[in-house]
């Protein structure tokens, strides 16, 4: 059963990764490149309403980020914003607002890809302070264990589980964002834990045998 499960691992690795370097992730509208226009609404407005008006103009998936200190300006992306339909999506905005805005004053920008890195970069002296500290930990701990099995055990470890988080991810295609830090840092937390718990039973079983032993010398 232990050996099965391994062997599904690697082979979701190796698929994930043959995907990820081949086709590449599945990036969210607003990370890929993209096309983003900005109107001044004036007032508050509910996000879905607003998505759906814009889908339902441009025919494509859209994405409203609010904007502004009171929220009443809206930046609308999607993958393409033919110029032909800002007019109509003005129209229908002053239509359902009340507003008066006018299309001239709507300019389309274009937005380059974001890179994986971009979004990982700022957290990886972070995930390396954090990892120093709790290796220092888990050696200082664990010491009976070995150092070089508790480095390459914990190392190994948080990479196998971080590797197969993102081959899951480019296998099942599932959108990647913003969110993604967030996801990596989840998968590592539960890396910790996880490992430090092994850890653990094998201490407490290490100390019961010495204890074993103390009481086996006594008789």
């Amino acid at each position: 059963m232990k050996k099965s499960l391994i062997l599904i691992l690697i082979a979701t690795i190796i698929a994930g990764l043959i995907l990820i370097f081949t086709v590449g992730f599945n990036y969210d509208i607003l990370t890929k490149k993209h096309q983003q226009i900005e109107l001044n609404i004036g007032e508050e407005y509910n996000n879905k309403e607003l998505k759906k008006l814009v889908e339902d103009v441009i025919g494509a998936e859209a994405e409203i980020q609010k904007k502004g200190d009171f929220e009443d300006q809206a930046v609308i992306s999607a993958k393409e914003i033919p110029t032909d339909k800002i007019s109509e999506i003005v129209t229908k905005v002053n239509e359902k607002y009340g507003k008066e805005l006018t299309a001239d004053s709507v300019q389309v920008k274009e937005i380059p890809q974001t890179k994986l890195t971009d979004f990982l970069m700022p957290y990886i002296w972070s995930f390396a302070i954090s990892t120093i500290l709790i290796l220092v930990y888990l050696l200082i701990r664990y010491k009976k264990q070995g150092i070089a099995k508790i480095l390459l055990k914990t190392l190994g470890f948080l990479a196998m589980i971080e590797l197969f988080t993102f081959s899951i991810i480019a296998l099942f295609r599932m959108p990647v964002g913003i969110n993604l830090p967030s996801i990596v840092f989840g998968v590592y937390t539960i890396g910790i834990l996880g490992i430090t718990i092994c850890f653990e039973k094998k201490y407490q079983k290490i100390k019961l045998e010495e204890k074993n032993k103390k009481e086996d010398k006594k008789i």
